[in-house]
């Protein structure tokens, strides 16, 4: 009896799996449903170079959530009362999410930009899934406006969907993003 007290703790340690400083953990526990919609402000927790990436060390918005270097704008116009902004190039977001059914799928983003913007992609475990997609000019960094990419394919399952700023545009920025909506076709 004596021996098993001592390997049962050590067998639940290799079966258990622990999250170390270098995992992420959904955004208040919650995995974002696909289709559904998923706040850009909602990226997982986690340390800075795992859960998000910024150029800069100061959150040059909102304290929305923990103390970040991730810059969350408060906005009126945002479906949450928030979104990010003041995106360059290099900078990216993790998200946890699943893909509830395999299919193709168009993403809705409000997004503003005064200039044309910059582009950016989403990837799902490391694999680039959308392609290039450019924020326009709505004429004013206050103004959201509705796009869509279309033609993502999804094959059901768990996955790390990370959303990469690649270029600034006109406006010396990638652009203001409110929110992903995964529709299915």
């Amino acid at each position: 009896m004596k021996i098993l007290q001592l390997i049962l703790p050590a067998v639940l340690f290799l079966v258990v799996p622990h999250l170390s400083a270098d995992d992420t953990r959904p955004y208040k526990g919650k995995v974002h449903a696909i289709p559904g919609l998923i706040e850009a402000e909602h990226w997982d927790e986690g340390k800075a170079g795992v859960a998000y990436y910024d150029i800069d060390e100061e959150n040059r918005g909102e304290h929305y959530r923990e103390k970040t270097q991730v810059d969350i704008e408060k906005r009126s116009d945002a479906s949450n009362g928030h979104g990010i902004g003041w995106t360059k190039k290099g900078e990216w977001l993790v998200y946890s999410v699943k893909v509830k059914k395999s299919g193709t799928y168009h993403i809705e983003m409000p997004v503003a930009s005064n200039k044309t913007g910059g582009v950016f992609h989403i990837e799902m475990n490391g694999k680039d899934v959308t392609g290039p997609i450019t924020i326009p000019d709505t004429g004013s960094w206050q103004t959201l406006e509705l796009i869509t990419h279309k033609n993502v394919v999804l094959k059901k399952g768990r996955y790390q969907m990370k959303v990469l700023m690649d270029s600034v545009g006109e406006s010396n920025s990638i652009g203001d993003i409110d929110y992903f909506k995964f529709v299915k076709q």
